[in-house]
């Protein structure tokens, strides 16, 4: 089981991801804005990080430098960016800005799951 942290201002969609990731047997918390986010972060130390950029309070670029600026322990934790710029730039943008993959909306929740899987293996493999 892999404990993920949601971090999504859009609640039916937020709500669809956490049902789905929790079907796949991983636990998730969420959070509806980066202030909430950082708050369920370090109290639940997830193993994944799932985060929408454009939110309210604290946008997800920020969420993410204030993270590994304030918390380095949790600095390195895989980082996923979710959301709707998907342009070449954005994408690039999210990749500088020390996120782990980025991945856009509407959410493949297959290929977001698999993703999940895959960093699964990768870290099971690195303990082994």
């Amino acid at each position: 089981m892999v404990k993920i942290c949601l971090v999504e201002d859009e609640r039916p969609l937020k709500q669809l991801i956490s049902e789905e990731l929790e079907d796949m047997g991983h636990s998730v918390s969420s959070a509806e804005n980066g202030e909430e986010g950082l708050a369920v972060i370090t109290r639940d130390r997830p193993d994944i990080i799932i985060c929408d950029i454009n939110m309210p309070k604290l946008n997800g670029y920020q969420m993410l430098a204030r993270l590994k600026k304030e918390y380095p322990a949790l600095g390195h934790t895989p980082f996923v960016f979710l959301t709707a710029y998907a342009d070449k730039s954005d994408i690039a943008d999210g990749m500088m800005a020390g996120a782990t993959t980025y991945l856009t909306k509407p959410v493949n929740i297959e290929a977001l799951g698999a993703w999940v899987d895959s960093l699964t293996e990768e870290r099971q493999e690195a303990r082994a």
